[in-house]
């Protein structure tokens, strides 16, 4: 479950330079001449609480001709796979995080692991970036929370034989997480322990804004902190991954029916989101309208 649930984070990123589109929902129709996508946001780990779901991701899903998500969360979920994980995101041998944090980061580290059950010591021959997926999904855990959006809609497609498609490989995911290793420790830790202090009131925020559509809380609330404390973690995770989907995105266009596209929402937030940028290349975008279809 820790392994499919670090796939999870980074696919979210596991967080306003300009305003964005405001909606009462995180779902949008992309269009362009007579073609068109569904482009939604969404929240990668969820309470069970929280479903069942907002109905536009319902009718949304009905109106799919496809499903496509992040990545193949077949291949996420396979053993191997979390391996190769774990591999790629090991210090080289003589590195620990107690010789690579800062004295002040390491103390401040080892206090949140005593007072949070956290076992650091299982984690010393990890980069930071590994680290702080695994300090998030723990915390998730212990407070109930489990898979989300994607997870549920990547298993209703299996149910249902609709066919899936994924904006990035595993392979992609992997090469991610190398580039994420030897970023600096320091600043990832630290926004990391930030964000975990305020767990409970930032996923109540995060789920309420995404309910509603508001997505410049979801970039004031995750990604404006990451961009502050974690920039080159904010390039690689948001940025990057944005512009290598976007020529994804723009092939959709050209196959009959209707895609149905799926990412964390931070993803299409702020003006480094996707939302901006297909905009920019002459698509229309409009909150979904379920009545429309």
């Amino acid at each position: 479950m820790i392994i499919r649930s670090l796939s999870a984070i980074l696919c979210s990123a596991a967080l306003l330079l300009a305003a964005t589109a405001q909606a009462d929902t995180t779902l949008f129709d992309v269009r362009k001449d007579d073609q068109r996508i569904l482009l939604g946001g969404t929240i990668h780990l969820l309470h069970p609480d929280d479903f069942p779901l907002p109905e536009e991701f319902d009718a949304a899903y009905a109106a799919a001709d496809a499903l496509y998500l992040e990545t193949d969360l077949g291949v996420m979920q396979d053993p191997a796979f979390g391996q190769k994980m774990m591999q790629a995101m090991m210090y080289p041998p003589g590195k620990t995080l107690s010789s690579e944090l800062s004295p002040e980061v390491w103390k401040e580290l080892q206090a949140y692991s005593q007072a949070n059950q956290f076992p650091v010591q299982q984690f010393m021959g990890f980069d930071p970036a590994f680290v702080s997926m695994v300090m998030t999904v723990m915390l998730a855990q212990q407070n109930g929370i489990q898979e989300g959006v994607d997870a549920y809609f990547y298993q209703r497609a299996q149910r249902d034989g609709l066919p899936v498609g994924e904006l990035e490989t595993a392979e992609q995911v992997l090469d991610y997480m190398k580039v994420m290793t030897g970023h600096d420790g320091d600043a990832i830790i630290q926004a990391t322990l930030t964000d975990l202090r305020r767990f409970d009131q930032l996923m109540a925020d995060m789920v309420a804004a995404w309910r509603t559509g508001n997505l410049d809380v979801l970039d004031q609330e995750m990604a404006k902190p990451m961009r502050e404390q974690a920039p080159e973690m904010y390039q690689t995770l948001l940025i990057e991954r944005n512009q290598d989907w976007l020529p994804v995105l723009e092939s959709l266009f050209e196959q009959e029916g209707t895609e149905l596209v799926l990412v964390g929402s931070l993803h299409l937030a702020g003006d480094d989101g996707l939302l901006r940028a297909l905009e920019q290349k002459g698509y229309a975008v409009a909150p979904y309208a379920p009545n429309a279809d």
